[in-house]
């Protein structure tokens, strides 16, 4: 429970890095349109760079099975083939950022799950933001053969909303998991009040 009550840092880097980079692509599609590959590789090496500082500060007896490792690298490989690639990059962001989208609406509805598991209230609202998410991602993807402005805007809105999502949901998760906490706490006192 006390994991639920602490934000992730690295979590929301992300979070705010999809939000600038959704606000940039919604706002200035023709330039982007032009930068497209830049901005997306320069965004990919960040995400790159959190995720190594990341592994690089976790306690290696406590996480030993997470892949901030991993994920650097993936990040890091496929930044480099943004830039290599930058002629078919048009055709397949739309796919990846779709993809994105979507997983991070899977990842949504898997914290509404781990609460009703857990037994908590609260889960209906990130159900709904998931299933937004989801779908706006299935979207991109099919659309993805739509103009190239119209697609990046539509990919702009959609990565705002995910890490807007993504935001509210690990502030909604941290609230209900402390309203939890303090409700035990005084359960507890009440039990020992009676003594």
């Amino acid at each position: 429970m006390e994991n639920l009550k602490k934000l992730n840092w690295g979590q929301m880097s992300s979070t705010i890095i999809y939000i600038i980079l959704g606000l940039v692509l919604a706002f200035f599609p023709q330039t982007v349109n032009e930068m497209i590959s830049y901005v997306l590789a320069a965004a990919l090496f960040l995400v790159a760079l959190i995720f190594l500082f990341n592994y690089f500060k976790k306690n290696v007896q406590n996480n030993f099975f997470r892949n901030d490792l991993v994920f650097a690298v993936i990040a890091l490989v496929i930044g480099i083939l943004l830039l290599v690639k930058r002629s078919t990059v048009l055709e397949l962001i739309p796919v990846i950022l779709g993809a994105v989208t979507i997983i991070s609406g899977v990842k949504k509805l898997q914290n509404a799950l781990d609460l009703i598991r857990l037994k908590l209230g609260g889960w209906k609202s990130i159900i709904i933001l998931a299933a937004i998410n989801i779908v706006f991602g299935i979207i991109l993807v099919w659309q993805a053969s739509a103009a190239v402005n119209t697609v990046i805007r539509l990919i702009g809105i959609g990565l705002v909303f995910s890490g807007a999502s993504d935001l509210f949901s690990m502030l909604w998760i941290k609230r209900i998991a402390k309203k939890f906490s303090t409700s035990k706490d005084n359960d507890l006192v009440e039990i020992d009040e009676t003594k």
